[in-house]
């Protein structure tokens, strides 16, 4: 782990083609109250050098040699970003939500690129263990700013849905829809909506299946309290919640333990031995906690309940026929 005097070396480095020897080096970390001998300043600077994961460079052409930072590996007057903040930026990238808008997305990436650099390329155990979305959904964005724009203005629209109709899928052309809501639900982008004018139901639909959106001169419907009601008590009902006690068997180093994914409130933990840990959790039986456990059962137990533990087994066996 890089500490915070080796922070501070390497923050005083100059950019190439510019450089800094040992005693200027040593002169700058003593204003800042770090008070190095020479011979450990140099296996400082040797110690980072070979670990080639902080763009830093020797001049040997003549002594006392010039040390800098390659201008490619840090541009303008970047600090150096930290192996804990670098960790933290690669694993927003992985967990920014589908929302998020465009200009913050490219900042985070471009973050997380300069986060692999940190990391010499190697993404850290425990992140390449955090399990990968299933289906990545590219959403058109100029269908979602038709979206929040009819929403904002209250406006009616016509667009195209996708439906399964007899175990076929179509694109079916609804005359007027009233959006009047955009949620995020398990990572995918929903927009909830109401039918024509006379129907009193209000539905939810991933934005992936909307498509040809035309917004209306007419003003949309909004649903009132009952309506809302009886669709987060259908969303609800479709999710299966029941409180459970979940108990799972997991890698001492995985992103569940160390506290990156939650699969609930964690009420206890035990070490089974050096490699692995029971931990417990209070937490709601769902549609999604059973995909999400079932995305890292390569490497996480379900231990109990039992119910829950058969309905993986069961979907494994299910993907094992499948493939064999």
């Amino acid at each position: 782990m890089i500490s915070h005097r080796h922070l501070s070396i390497l923050e005083l480095v100059p950019i190439a083609p510019s450089s800094i020897s040992i005693h200027q080096l040593q002169q700058k970390l003593l204003e800042r109250g770090f008070d190095i001998p020479t011979r450990m300043l140099q296996r400082d600077l040797h110690s980072l050098f070979e670990q080639g994961c902080f763009g830093l460079e020797k001049d040997t052409r003549s002594k006392p040699y010039g040390w800098s930072i390659n201008a490619q590996w840090r541009g303008g007057n970047a600090k150096v970003m930290s192996s804990e903040m670098a960790e933290h930026y690669l694993l927003l990238e992985q967990l920014l939500p589908q929302s998020v808008p465009s200009d913050v997305k490219q900042s985070v990436h471009i973050k997380a690129e300069q986060a692999l650099k940190r990391f010499n390329g190697h993404v850290p155990d425990w992140l390449a263990t955090l399990p990968k979305p299933s289906l990545k959904v590219n959403i058109d964005a100029q269908l979602v700013a038709q979206i929040e724009h009819a929403i904002k203005h209250k406006r009616a629209v016509s667009a195209e849905l996708y439906r399964v109709l007899y175990d076929e899928a179509h694109w079916l052309k609804f005359a007027e829809l009233s959006f009047y809501n955009l949620v995020e639900q398990g990572g995918v982008l929903m927009v909830q909506f109401m039918v024509g004018q006379l129907h009193d139901k209000c539905y939810q639909m991933p934005v992936y299946r909307i498509r040809n959106v035309q917004v209306l001169q007419k003003t949309r419907r909004g649903p009132t309290a009952e309506q809302l009601k009886s669709l987060r008590s259908a969303i609800n009902k479709g999710m299966k919640q029941s409180a459970i006690e979940l108990i799972v068997k997991v890698p001492s180093h995985s992103a569940v333990n160390q506290g990156f994914i939650e699969l609930g409130e964690l009420i206890d933990k035990q070490h089974i031995d050096d490699k692995n840990v029971l931990l417990t959790y209070q937490t709601i039986d769902t549609e999604q906690l059973t995909d999400e456990l079932l995305k890292c059962a390569h490497w996480l137990e379900v231990i109990k309940p039992e119910k829950l533990r058969q309905r993986i087994i069961s979907k494994l066996k299910a993907a094992t026929t499948n493939y064999l």
